[in-house]
């Protein structure tokens, strides 16, 4: 990549003891929407809040435009409000004692920028960007969570910065009002073709927004890639688990062909794709197998296939999951419609060869992060 627009080296953060950030290195390209992903303590704000120039890092460098704006090391701190950034907050700040136009002129007050005109049409630009414009003159307070997020946005906005940062700016909004807005910030940053950097814990939200997605865990960047290649054919164990629900089974390398790698599970063989394992793979090495419930089914032609019993039938409005009991393991199976299985049916489960994983990985790796959607008999971390 090119002349980033954001560019972060070696960002190490410390709050007395504890290490909230270890040298963290990612980029930003101009116009990209680039999320960092992860779950709670894990760095992500923290990491934000420093390219917002609200903390100060112990040691890295970061650079917005070429500018370096943050290096400990040479005493280089630009205050915020010279590193030409909005932010939109996680609480949505807007000051009860002032009008919706009067929040989102401040930050022009603030900075000196233009004439009481040219504040007052730019106001009107951001709040009709955000379907606002005939609510001027009404306190922020008066208006609806939703709404009042908006009015962060127009406000983060009016200054035409040069990144726009988001600290999970929809984690106080009910889940249809967050499908509305996630939808909203898209339109809004793909209209500006700004660069933005946007934290969330929530994978849908960084699935559907990002270009690119950075995944912490612990305060350490695990992998970055594209959201289609980091839920589809992550590089860690971890990135399999928190990228969405997953079944993991663990077993043992039987044999290792040209093309090919079968895992002894409690239960069956798996015979999967050589690029399905992700590293190094040795017969007698342990594995974990991992798949997405959603390409499993009950039926069909599969070089994978487990045998089971049900043990329980969820229907959740969107989709029908099917739990099944294995030897000694559980499985989740998702499918878009009642399949005729019932609880205490015996099946025979299929996945596609294609979609499943494999994972030589630490033992410190093999948990699942609290708030993974993974599912796995008698391991920590299981749901």
């Amino acid at each position: 990549m090119t002349d980033p627009k954001l560019r972060i080296e070696g960002l190490t953060k410390r709050f007395g003891n504890e290490t909230a950030v270890t040298d963290l290195s990612t980029s930003v390209a101009s116009g990209d929407f680039h999320s960092i992903l992860g779950p709670s303590g894990c760095g992500k704000t923290t990491t934000l809040r420093c390219v917002a120039g609200l903390e100060q890092p112990d040691s890295g460098r970061i650079y917005i435009d070429d500018e370096l704006v943050s290096a400990p090391d040479q005493g280089v701190h630009v205050k915020p409000k010279h590193r030409g950034i909005g932010m939109v907050f996680q609480e949505y700040a807007v000051w009860p004692h002032l009008t919706v136009a009067e929040n989102v002129a401040f930050p022009l007050e603030v900075r000196d920028i233009g004439d009481s005109d040219h504040r007052r049409e730019r106001v009107r630009e951001m709040l009709a960007l955000v379907g606002l414009e005939d609510r001027l003159d009404d306190l922020a307070t008066n208006l609806s969570g939703g709404q009042q997020q908006r009015v962060a946005i127009s406000r983060a906005l009016v200054t035409e910065p040069a990144i726009l940062l988001f600290d999970e700016p929809l984690s106080h909004l009910d889940a249809k009002l967050r499908r509305e807005m996630r939808v909203e910030i898209e339109q809004i940053c793909t209209e500006l073709d700004i660069t933005t950097l946007y934290v969330t814990h929530d994978q849908d939200e960084a699935m559907y927004l990002s270009d690119r997605i950075s995944l912490m865990r612990g305060g350490s960047l695990v992998e970055e890639n594209d959201p289609v290649s980091l839920h589809t054919a992550p590089k860690t164990l971890f990135g399999m688990n928190f990228m969405g629900q997953c079944n993991v089974l663990t077993g043992e390398v039987a044999s290792v062909e040209a093309d090919s790698v079968t895992v002894a599970t409690s239960t069956a063989g798996v015979r999967a794709p050589r690029e399905s394992f992700v590293g190094q793979p040795r017969e007698g090495q342990t594995v974990q197998v991992c798949f997405r419930p959603k390409y499993c089914t009950f039926d069909g032609d599969s070089a994978v296939t487990f045998s089971g019993e049900v043990d329980s039938v969820s229907q959740t409005g969107d989709f029908v999951e099917y739990e099944v009991t294995l030897e000694e393991d559980t499985v989740r199976v998702r499918l878009l419609e009642y399949d005729s299985v019932d609880p205490g049916d015996c099946v025979d489960i299929a996945v596609d060869s294609g979609q499943v994983r494999m994972y030589a990985t630490p033992e410190s790796e093999e948990a699942p992060e609290p708030g993974c959607e993974s599912l796995s008999a008698g391991r920590p971390g299981s749901s």
